[in-house]
C-alpha cells in the first residue's frame, strides 16, 4: 500500500509538472534553484542565511520579483519531501512549520516592498542585504529586522519540535596562516591584478593631476536611467590601449586561464558590477545597470575587495559574493549599517588613517592606499590653533577607487591631494564631498595630535571605517574568474 504522505507528494509533483508547462522554463528553474537553496538550510544554524541566499539568487538572475504564490508551492512540496526522507510523523506540526517557513518570504518579498516602497528588483536585493546585516539606518529597516527575528524564532521552535536534521556539512576552520593573508589591502591587490589580468598593474605609481586623460572613451549624451551618472562606451579601442595607464600593461591572452583585457578594456561604468555566479565574481562578463562595456563602479570595487580579502561584515555572517551589490553610503557608518566587523576610525595623538581604511560619502567610496608619515600635513604646525588650516593640497596618501576621472579611467590609484583638487565636471560632486570628508578628518587628527585627546569623527554625510580583523570577522576569500592567471602576484 502506498504511504498517504507519499501519495500527497506524488499529487504535488503532478501539479508541479503542470505548473512547469504554464510558466517560462527559466523562471521556473530559478524558482526551483531558490527553493533548493532555502530548504537546504532546514535544521541548520544558517537557515536564515540560506533563505536570504535563495532570494539573492533569484533577484540577481531574473532581475524581477518572484511570484510568491508559486514560490510557496515549491517550498511546501520540498518540505514535504524532506519530511518523508527524515520520517517526520507529526503532520499537524509539519503543516504549521510550512506556514511559518513561507511567512518568512512574505516578509522578505511583500512586507519589505510595502514598508520601504521598493520600486524594482535591484532595490529589493539591496534591501534584503540590509535586512541580513540588520541595518538600522532607517525606521523601515528597524521594523523589518524585528519582524524577521520574531518570525525566524517561530520557524526555529517548530524545527526543534519536529527534530529536523541539518544535512549540510560544517565548513572547515580557517588556519592561522589563512587569517594572516586576509585584509582589505590584500583583497584590493587581488581584485586589481585580477581585473587587469596583470601583476604589474597594482605596482604602477599612483596617477597624479598631470597624468594625461584617457582617449578613445565616448561619453553618451543620455545619462544612466537613474538620471545621475554618465554612460560611457569605447569609441576607439586603439586610443584606449595607448593612453590608459593600466590597460597598457593589462594581460593579453597567454594561456587558457587568462582573459584578454587589452582587447576588452575595463573602463568606468556607472552602475557596472561584476557578474555573481556560484558565490564567485567575474569582471569579464557585463553585469549591473551600466552600458555593455566591461567595468565597475566605486561601491562594487570596494565591496569586491572586501570579499576577495576574506572579510566578513559581521561575526557569523558568511562572506558572500552578492554583498558587492551595495551602495557607497553603506560604508559611512559601520554601526548603523550593521557592519559589526567594522568600526568608524578613532584618531589619537599618534594614529589617524591607515592603509585599507574605507572612506565613503553619498555617491562615492574609496580605499586608502599608501599613507605617508604625516598624511594630513599638520606636523609642521606649532599648535592646535592652526588645525583649521589643514589643506588637502598638503595631504600625503593615495586613494584606490573606480571613478570617472581622466575621462572614465575606472579602477585606479590616485594621489589624494591631486584627486581632491581635480577640476572635472564628471567628478566634481564626489570630489567636493570627499574633500570635505578628508579635511574634516585631518582637522580632527590635528587637534588630537596637539591636545593629546582621541575622537571618532563622523557625520551623517561621510565617514571612514576600518575592518577589525579579528578571527570571528574573517572568512574564506571569495573567488574571482581569471584569478589563476595572476596567482603568482596574489596573496
Amino acid at each position: 500500500m502506498t504511504h498517504p504522505r507519499a501519495m500527497i507528494h506524488s499529487v504535488k509533483f503532478v501539479i508541479l509538472s503542470l505548473l512547469l508547462v504554464g510558466c517560462m522554463k527559466q523562471t521556473i528553474d530559478s524558482l526551483k534553484t531558490s527553493t533548493e537553496i532555502a530548504t537546504g538550510g532546514i535544521g541548520c544554524e544558517n537557515l536564515q542565511s540560506k533563505m536570504f541566499d535563495s532570494m539573492y539568487s533569484y533577484l540577481d538572475q531574473e532581475e524581477k520579483t518572484p511570484n510568491l504564490k508559486d514560490l510557496k508551492f515549491f517550498i511546501s512540496a520540498k518540505i514535504d519531501q524532506i519530511a518523508i526522507d527524515q520520517k517526520i510523523k507529526d503532520l499537524q506540526t509539519l503543516e504549521k512549520y510550512k506556514i511559518e517557513f513561507n511567512q518568512v518570504f512574505e516578509i522578505i518579498i511583500n512586507e519589505s516592498r510595502s514598508l520601504k516602497e521598493i520600486p524594482d528588483a535591484k532595490k529589493l536585493l539591496r534591501t534584503l542585504i540590509e535586512m541580513e546585516m540588520q541595518d538600522q539606518s532607517t525606521e523601515g529597516n528597524v521594523q523589518l529586522n524585528v519582524r524577521m527575528t520574531q518570525q525566524m524564532g517561530r520557524v526555529k521552535a517548530l524545527s526543534q519540535t519536529l527534530d529536523l536534521n541539518c544535512q549540510e556539512s560544517a565548513a572547515p576552520p580557517i588556519s592561522q596562516f589563512e587569517e594572516a593573508q586576509k585584509s582589505m589591502t590584500v583583497g584590493m591587490n587581488n581584485v586589481f591584478t585580477t581585473a587587469y589580468q596583470s601583476c604589474q598593474a597594482y605596482n604602477i605609481p599612483a596617477i597624479t593631476g598631470s597624468t594625461p586623460k584617457v582617449t578613445g572613451i565616448t561619453k553618451l549624451s543620455q545619462n544612466h536611467p537613474d538620471g545621475i551618472g554618465g554612460r560611457r562606451v569605447i569609441g576607439q579601442l586603439s586610443s584606449v590601449q595607448q593612453t590608459h595607464p593600466y590597460i597598457k600593461v593589462a594581460g593579453n591572452v597567454s594561456s587558457s586561464t587568462c582573459f584578454d583585457v587589452n582587447a576588452n578594456p575595463l573602463i568606468y561604468d556607472y552602475g557596472g558590477e561584476p557578474l555573481v555566479s556560484n558565490n564567485s565574481l567575474n569582471f569579464f562578463k557585463n553585469a549591473g545597470s551600466g552600458t555593455s562595456v566591461l567595468g565597475i563602479d566605486c561601491s562594487s570595487l570596494i565591496s569586491a575587495a572586501a570579499s576577495a580579502g576574506g572579510l566578513r561584515y559581521k561575526p557569523g555572517l558568511e562572506n558572500k559574493a552578492i554583498f558587492i551589490r551595495q551602495s557607497s553610503e553603506k560604508f559611512i557608518n559601520a554601526a548603523a549599517s550593521g557592519f559589526a566587523c567594522y568600526q568608524n576610525i578613532t584618531v589619537t595623538p599618534i594614529n589617524s588613517i591607515k592603509s585599507g581604511d574605507i572612506a565613503a560619502v553619498y555617491g562615492h567610496v574609496v580605499m586608502i592606499g599608501r599613507v605617508g608619515e604625516d598624511p594630513f600635513g599638520f606636523k609642521k604646525f606649532t599648535s592646535a590653533s592652526a588645525c583649521n588650516s589643514v589643506s588637502s593640497r598638503n595631504f600625503d596618501f593615495t586613494l584606490v577607487h573606480s571613478s570617472a576621472t581622466k575621462n572614465g579611467m575606472g579602477i585606479n590609484k590616485y594621489v589624494a591631494k591631486d584627486y581632491l583638487n581635480e577640476v572635472n565636471p564628471d567628478t566634481i560632486s564626489s570630489v567636493e564631498k570627499m574633500r570635505t570628508l578628508f579635511t574634516s578628518m585631518g582637522q580632527a587628527a590635528c587637534k588630537a595630535y596637539f591636545d593629546g585627546n582621541s575622537s571618532t569623527p563622523k557625520s551623517s554625510e561621510w565617514g571612514i571605517i576600518r575592518h577589525k580583523g579579528t578571527a570571528a570577522c574573517l572568512a574564506p576569500k571569495i573567488k574571482m574568474a581569471g584569478q589563476s592567471c595572476v596567482s603568482s602576484c596574489q596573496l
